[in-house]
């Protein structure tokens, strides 16, 4: 009897042991995993990007240029340079989404919408010589699943952004839009 619990015991940890196999054999050659969709960044990547509301906050690796929407007190440009590994850390995510592909960014069923500030995002990316401009705005229902991923890749941009020293020291924004 023991021999049989034995038995069964070992069954489960080598049944276990390939399972975990698999499953790390298919992680690892997961299509999603940066290591296969981003070689190396190109010597020439860069980006524009304007977002928020009226498109007024802008980042632009071309000039190294941050512009700060203050609100009531208009705006300030700074030169603001992201290092090499944000550089690496943005390519990465926009290769995760395939920025350079085809995108859809509009939704089409979507009915007339009021919006009384509105907010909207345009981006100038250049990759290997290929420059690709894309435009979303801000939607009241759902939003496409491609206009939803620039949204947040734009908040993570953002989020670098923020944390920079010399974005830190810019004035803060004061009052709001309504």
């Amino acid at each position: 009897m023991k021999e049989k619990g034995t038995l069964s015991s070992k069954l489960k940890s080598l049944l276990g042991m390939i399972v975990i196999s698999i499953l790390l054999c298919t992680m690892g050659c997961s299509k999603d995993a940066p290591e296969d969709i981003v070689s190396e960044m190109p010597e020439d990547f860069n980006f524009r990007l304007a977002y928020g509301t009226y498109g007024k906050q802008k980042i632009d690796t071309f000039s190294n240029t941050v512009v700060k929407d203050l609100v009531e007190d208009g705006s300030i440009e700074a030169n603001i340079a992201f290092t090499k590994e944000e550089m690496k850390q943005i390519y990465t995510e926009m290769m995760k989404i395939n920025i350079m592909g085809e995108l859809v960014v509009e939704n089409k069923n979507e009915k007339e919408c009021s919006v009384i500030t509105p907010s909207f995002t345009t981006w100038d990316i250049q990759i290997n010589g290929e420059t690709k401009s894309v435009y979303t705005k801000n939607y009241c229902d759902d939003y496409p699943k491609d206009a939803l991923k620039l949204v947040r890749l734009a908040e993570y941009i953002h989020s670098i952004l923020i944390n920079k020293e010399e974005y830190k020291e810019l004035p803060e924004s004061k009052g709001y839009y309504e």
